[in-house]
């Protein structure tokens, strides 16, 4: 049944991947990237810095062997696929179109992004993409009321594909818990 729902959500994002997040960036293969850890570079949108987590991203809890895992599973999939879910920028004042894009790495049945915390490299909170400024709730966008910017995050997936995705993060974050995976390893330990 898991495999069941997987490939549905594996299918459906392949569907998205002409959103409009990707009519600019046409169709993005993993071959055209590097990966240093959670940061993708492409050689073919330099200003972009495309990244495997939504928020949090700056300091989050992670397994020591996160980066030997991202690379044996760019390895067993190499036919994958980056799809933009959200952006945010200027992240470099000098280039204005330098973006941070949030991605899913998807190929077939599986996301790098869900064998992540799966694997528990990361909390699964760390897949949540940041929220556009019609999304903030009022305490968040007084956090902006002494600057001239308001929260610029683009998206570029539905909800519902995104809620979807959403739903097997907190899965594999459930499974990696109970299991107590990497970062879960000592969690509830007196």
């Amino acid at each position: 049944m898991k495999q069941i729902i997987v490939l549905i959500f594996s299918l459906s994002i392949l569907f998205f991947c002409n959103c409009k997040g990707q009519e600019k960036e046409k169709s993005l293969k993993i071959t055209d990237f590097e990966f240093n850890l959670i940061f993708g570079s492409n050689a073919n949108y330099p200003k972009n810095t495309y990244c495997l987590l939504g928020s949090g991203f700056f300091r989050p809890p992670s397994a020591e062997n996160t980066k030997s895992l991202i690379s044996e599973w760019l390895k067993k999939h190499p036919d994958a696929i980056v799809v933009s879910v959200s952006s945010f920028g200027p992240v470099d004042v000098d280039e204005p179109e330098s973006k941070i894009v949030y991605s899913w790495v998807i190929d077939k049945q599986d996301t790098l992004n869900n064998y992540l915390i799966r694997n528990g490299s990361f909390p699964g909170g760390t897949m949540m993409r940041p929220k556009t400024w019609d999304e903030m709730e009022k305490w968040q966008k007084e956090l902006y009321e002494d600057s001239d910017e308001k929260s610029d995050v683009e998206v570029y997936i539905d909800h519902k594909t995104y809620d979807n995705f959403i739903e097997q993060i907190k899965s594999a974050e459930l499974y990696a818990r109970k299991n107590k995976v990497r970062i879960w390893k000592n969690e509830g330990d007196e």
